[in-house]
Parts: C-alpha cells; sequence; structure tokens
C-alpha cells in the first residue's frame, strides 16, 4: 500500500496515541504532536502545514483536537490531505462526553497523565505561582481529577503532588484507551478502504483502456463484471479458453502472494494426488512469459501483472493445432482481461473484510457510547434513547410503562468512609445486583448519573412495578455491603421512586413527565427516611409505601 496516515494529537495524548499503533501493529500509521497550547493560540494552517511536513511521505493527516483547532476550517474537500476531528472537549478524545460532563458540573479539574507529567510547567505556563495557584482553584475547583488511561505509571503520583500544590482533592477515573483506540482503527480502516477503492478502480480504468482493442474478447468475457468471488472468476475464465480453443485439457495454477496457491484442472478427473502434484510443479516452474507444449498441440502462458506472477495457465491439445500461433496470439491479447475479473473478485472481498472491520468498529465506538464504563450498565445516553422508544411504543399499544429510579442512601458517606475506589466497586456491584433482578425481555436498567439508576418495566403496571422495585430494594439490603456511616441500615440500601402510567387522558405529555413523578417519589422515600419503596401514578397521582 503507497503511503501511510498519519495522526497528530496534542502532546499531552502523545503516549496513549503511541500505545494504541504499538497495540493494533498498524503497519503503515504513524503518529506526530502538536503544542499543547489548549486553544491560546489555536494551531494555524501554517503550523497544520509544518505538521505535514514533519510526517515525511504520508497520503492522509488526522488532526485530534478541541478549542486548539477552533480556528480551522470544520470542513475540508474530500481530496484534502487533511482531515480534522474537532471536539467540544479534549478529553473526549479518551473519556465519554457524558462522564466529562458530569465531572466539569462539579466543579472539577481534568487532567490526564500527559499533562501531569509536565505539571509544574504547565501551570508556569499559565503564569502562576503555588500562592495565586491555590488563590484560583480554590475560587474555581472542588476537586482534582485524573482521568487515567494506564500509559504513566507515575500518574497516581504526579496527581498527588499537583493536588496538594493547589490544596485541593484528588480523584482517579480510570478511563484506559478503548475510546482513542476505536477513534484511531476507525480512521485506519476507513482510509485503508478508500486506499484499495482508488488502487482498484485505477487498475479498472487502465484495463477498460486496454480492452477497448478487444472487441471480440470482451464479447466473450462480457459476463465476468458480474463475478465476484475468485472461485467463479476462475471457472468463468476456463470457459473462455474453452469456447475459444476447444482443449482436451486446462490447467491453471493461482498465485496468491507470488507464491503457487491451488490448481485447477478441467475437466477434474484425475485421482491420483501424485500426478495433481508433479503438474502443480511442472507449472510453478513455468519461467517465461509463454511457450508451447512439447505435443505441438497447446501452449502454456504466464499471467503477470506489476512484476508480480498472478497465475500460469496451460491449454493442452486443441481441436485445431494447424492455428497454434493464431490462437497463442489471441490468447496473449486476453490474458490481462481474462485475469481482471480474478484479481478484482480478490480484492473485492478484501474489501468486504474491510468493511465488516468497519461496521464491527462502528458496532463496538457505539456500544462504548452507550455504556457506563464503570459499571457495565446502559448510561445517560442509552436510558434517553430507550425511554423514548419505549414511551412511543405505549402510545401506540395502549400498554402500560413503568419506570424506576433508584438512589443509593448516604453514597457521600460511603465515599467518604470506605474511599472512592470502594465506592466505585459498590456502584458495580449495586448495578449488576440491579440487574439480575430486571430479567424479562424488554426490561431495561442504565446508570442515570451518579448513583443513580433507572429501570425501565414496559408492559407493567404500577403493582407489579412496585413488585419489582422491592425484590430490588431487598436484593441490594440481603447483599450485605457495609456501610457503618448509613442512618438506614447497618448495610447499603436503596431508595426507590416508582412511576406507571396506565392510561393517558391528555396525549400532550411527554416521557419527562414520568420521569418527573418517578423522581418526586424517590424524593419521599428519601423524605420517609430512606431504604424504602414508594409508588405514584401519572393518572391518580396516589402514592403508597411499602418498607
Amino acid at each position: 500500500m503507497a503511503g501511510k496516515i498519519v495522526f497528530a494529537v496534542c502532546e499531552h495524548f502523545l503516549p496513549e496515541a503511541k500505545a494504541v499503533l504499538a497495540a493494533e501493529k498498524l503497519e503503515y500509521a504513524a503518529v506526530v504532536a502538536f503544542p499543547a497550547r489548549c486553544g491560546r493560540p489555536p494551531l494555524t494552517a501554517d503550523e497544520i502545514s509544518a505538521l505535514s511536513s514533519s510526517s515525511g511521505d504520508f497520503e492522509q493527516l488526522e488532526v485530534f483536537g478541541a478549542a486548539c483547532l477552533c480556528g480551522l476550517s470544520d470542513a475540508p474537500s474530500d481530496e484534502s490531505a487533511v482531515h480534522l476531528h474537532k471536539r467540544e472537549q479534549c478529553f473526549q478524545i479518551i473519556a465519554d462526553p457524558i462522564i466529562i460532563d458530569d465531572f466539569l458540573q462539579k466543579g472539577a479539574y481534568l487532567t490526564t497523565p500527559g499533562w501531569l507529567a509536565r505539571w509544574p510547567a504547565n501551570v508556569r505556563q499559565l503564569g502562576l505561582n503555588q500562592e495565586t495557584a491555590r488563590e484560583m482553584f480554590a475560587e474555581t475547583t472542588s476537586r482534582i481529577v485524573l482521568f487515567d488511561t494506564g500509559v504513566d505509571q507515575r500518574s497516581r503520583e504526579n496527581l498527588q503532588a499537583f493536588a496538594g500544590y493547589v490544596n485541593r482533592p484528588a480523584e482517579i477515573q480510570w478511563v484506559g484507551m478503548s475510546r482513542l483506540r476505536l477513534l484511531l482503527v476507525r480512521s485506519y480502516l476507513a482510509w485503508q478502504m478508500a486506499v484499495q477503492k482508488r488502487e482498484t478502480d485505477a487498475e479498472i480504468k487502465e484495463l477498460r483502456k486496454q480492452t477497448a482493442t478487444h472487441a471480440m474478447a470482451m464479447d466473450l468475457i462480457a459476463n465476468l463484471a458480474r463475478i465476484v468471488t475468485e472461485a467463479e472468476a476462475v471457472e468463468a475464465m476456463l470457459d473462455v479458453y474453452t469456447f475459444l480453443f476447444a482443449p482436451r485439457r486446462l490447467c491453471y495454477l493461482s498465485f496468491e502472494n507470488g507464491q503457487p496457491d491451488r490448481l485447477w484442472l478441467r475437466p477434474d478427473t484425475l485421482t491420483d494426488d501424485e500426478e495433481k502434484k508433479n503438474i502443480k510443479e511442472q507449472l510453478a516452474a513455468f519461467n517465461e512469459v509463454s511457450g508451447y507444449k512439447i505435443s505441438g498441440q497447446g501452449f502454456i502462458l504466464r499471467i503477470v501483472r506489476r512484476e508480480e506472477v498472478r497465475g500460469v495457465i496451460a491449454v493442452e491439445e486443441i481441436a485445431f493445432p494447424g492455428y497454434l500461433d493464431q490462437y497463442l496470439n489471441l490468447a496473449l491479447s486476453i490474458v490481462d482481461i481474462c485475469e481482471l475479473p480474478i484479481e478484482n473478485a480478490r480484492k473485492y472481498e478484501k474489501l468486504l473484510e474491510s468493511e465488516k472491520m468497519l461496521t464491527r468498529a462502528n458496532e463496538d465506538l457505539y456500544q462504548l457510547s452507550t455504556t457506563d464504563a464503570l459499571t457495565g450498565i446502559a448510561n445517560r445516553r442509552a436510558y434517553d434513547e430507550y425511554v423514548e422508544i419505549e414511551w412511543k411504543r405505549m402510545l401506540r399499544s395502549g400498554k402500560p410503562l413503568s419506570l424506576i429510579i433508584c438512589d443509593i442512601d448516604f453514597f457521600k458517606r460511603y465515599n467518604d468512609r470506605y474511599g472512592h475506589k470502594s465506592g466505585d466497586i459498590c456502584l458495580h456491584t449495586i448495578a449488576q445486583v440491579i440487574k439480575q433482578v430486571a430479567l424479562r425481555p424488554g426490561d431495561f436498567v442504565a446508570r442515570y448519573g451518579g448513583e443513580e439508576f433507572a429501570v425501565i418495566l414496559p408492559a407493567t403496571k404500577a403493582q407489579g412495578a412496585l413488585y419489582v422495585a422491592e425484590k430490588i430494594r431487598m436484593a441490594v439490603q440481603q447483599y450485605g455491603i457495609p456501610h457503618e456511616d448509613s442512618d438506614a441500615a447497618a448495610t447499603v440500601t436503596l431508595s426507590l421512586g416508582v412511576a406507571s402510567v396506565e392510561s393517558l387522558q391528555n396525549e400532550g405529555i411527554s416521557s419527562a413527565l414520568l420521569f418527573r413523578v418517578a423522581d418526586a417519589a424517590l424524593y419521599e422515600a428519601k423524605r420517609q427516611g430512606r431504604n424504602r419503596s414508594i409508588l405514584q401514578t401519572i393518572e391518580a397521582a396516589e402514592t403508597s409505601c411499602v418498607k
């Protein structure tokens, strides 16, 4: 494959990008870094050109960034060798936007291993000393959060040093490199497909020019254009040779990457494997462009394209050996045309495989974007999509729809006492317990945010939803996660708000009302002392409690 693809990232993300390229073994990919100025000022077109120049021989430059790219055009042409991938936040290169927004709303200052590796220089670049830094961070920042990708073993040490310098609490959020891996692999596969398509299109265009002078041969092989597999293409080529020369036997040895591959015989009546082996060795040893068989009643051709052997074909005992010279010349004039569908079929099969890989990459990216990285269940984005689908289904079918909102009681106290790592384990455990209870087809469990979980129950009436809520509450309590600072129990417990809509009198309401009612029921459960489920239906606005 000619050229290469180059990924340009901020120097803070350079270690992660290099790690992805090494892990994925992207043969034709390289990575370069641009200065981490965070958009002060943004990159210029001249700097992008300098990145291109420093990349050497390349076909495509993929630039990933956020504020650093705000001064550049968003819409390069399809023919451009530079593609910009702008994000609202540069952290979206490695982390889910929902996680980022959640931390920012809580006043967190986000960092990466790359930024922390040079934090003293970065602080000086901001024009701060320790006194001014502490004043600024005290006014603007609730905590320092590291999005840990695992590339730097000293990240935790650097985080503690920086957090101590600015006198702010520190927190670590594991994000890994899955998101960056999918971004780079997806771009790489898309580029590979484009390059392969261009090469195939160019070759087809050139061969069409060559075949313009071979009208008779084109008539014979017109059906080859519809063939998409290598086996069909070879059989069709043998059909052409059979029709033109009426030989007693045809032998064709295909080559793959310059090496003998499969032997084709027509008619394939040989049962002696040793004889087949001898025929294959004879064809593989033929090094001329063409030649006559010793019998004087056939010929042999070596098919070469771009100095690479693609196959050897032997035509034996043709029907009219008196025309052997003319037949050989005709065979030489159509040999490339007959071989073209074979090569195209191979490339088409490879292109299909690349498309499958790209589809899988897109599916993985969608799965990543709709899955909460910490708990392994659906995230807020997936919840928003699913609840709208079920709301519309409820409107069409008239069947009830219920929603449960779950909140871990006194979870902040749990984090304060046991630490954030234990808190993360607790969240993951609770998510799996809830998921094990809501097992029916159609039941949907998501982490709504923080310590809140949402359970959508299609075709479920109010009492049935309350029953499920109680099963969840008791399952969590019985799991027995110790929580010595809880006022509700000695173990981790849940407060649950249940809302149900069974018949709509006002068709103008939306799914947001279902959530508001469930949230109000949750608030009532907390007001009544937590570790309980409260039910409220939209129609009757009646509230009942089960403890």
